[in-house]
């Protein structure tokens, strides 16, 4: 199975991500997340790893593919806020595997 043309957008998103900070968008909720800074975005980042779980336990894919996706978005936004990305991310997975 190959999804990383899929998985490509990730980049897209990240991209996306930084365009809405460092263009300080007014009403975006990027930016919004931004402001609130590590606090907020590892609230959300919780509630949405709960959202996951719930989804899982009652066994609906859809939900899940749904609320990873939140997850995951998050996940993006807490990195770049932290000057991190899913490259930095992607090195220690494969840092893991050689290992």
């Amino acid at each position: 199975m190959n999804l990383s043309n899929e998985c490509d957008f990730l980049r897209t998103l990240e991209d996306v991500i930084d365009d809405r900070i460092l263009s300080k968008k007014q009403g975006s909720y990027t930016y919004s997340l931004y402001l609130g800074g590590v606090p907020l975005i590892t609230k959300k980042v919780g509630e949405e790893a709960v959202e996951v779980v719930v989804a899982a336990m009652a066994n609906d894919k859809d939900w899940v593919i749904r609320e990873t996706a939140d997850l995951v978005y998050h996940l993006l936004v807490l990195l770049r806020v932290m000057g991190l990305s899913m490259d930095d991310v992607c090195r220690e997975l494969r840092n893991r595997h050689k290992g």
